[in-house]
């Protein structure tokens, strides 16, 4: 698995991607170009904090090199290898976050779910592991909610349909969640 891979190299690129303070640029940015915001959004990203405040209670998160948008279009099949591409967010983050990213890209049911963090973990996945994982999916639709948000001025209603997509995912993850 090329992630678990870059994951595992023990190499410090010197490159933050820090999800929660990129969150907060956003919010300023879309504060700044007055931007519409979803009625609850304080209240979900209230929720949002006490997710990571438990996941950063529970487990001591190492933050390795990460490509931080391994999106399907940004894997490209070649000589029956499989390469990633657009490495422009790459940075140090926690690995769990390029896990969920693919999952949430590419679509996955809980079934897949299941076999992608038992591939990466090379084991089955125990409560904690799931939450972890869970909670990242939350942290992808956050960020990227936020950044499509930004992108509303300049790029219109497909940004706010794919905002308010990530959003309603978001925050159907937040009550799993809470259920597990």
């Amino acid at each position: 698995m090329i992630l678990k891979k870059m994951h595992q190299c023990n190499t410090d690129t010197g490159v933050p991607f820090q999800v929660f303070d990129m969150a907060d640029g956003y919010e300023r940015l879309i504060n700044d170009m007055n931007v519409s915001m979803f009625d609850d959004y304080f209240v979900c990203k209230e929720k949002v904090m006490k997710i990571k405040k438990y996941i950063d209670d529970m487990i001591e998160i190492s933050f390795v090199p990460c490509h931080n948008d391994p999106l399907c279009e940004n894997w490209v099949e070649s000589d029956r290898r499989l390469y990633l591409i657009d490495w422009e967010y790459a940075g140090m983050n926690d690995g769990m976050w390029d896990i969920a990213d693919v999952s949430i890209e590419a679509g996955f049911d809980d079934e897949c779910d299941e076999k992608l963090l038992c591939a990466y973990l090379d084991r089955e996945p125990d409560a904690m592991d799931k939450k972890h994982f869970l909670a990242n999916k939350i942290y992808v639709d956050y960020l990227w909610t936020l950044w499509a948000k930004t992108r509303v001025p300049y790029d219109g209603q497909p940004m706010e349909d794919w905002a308010v997509e990530r959003y309603n995912r978001m925050k159907e993850n937040i009550l799993s969640f809470m259920r597990l």
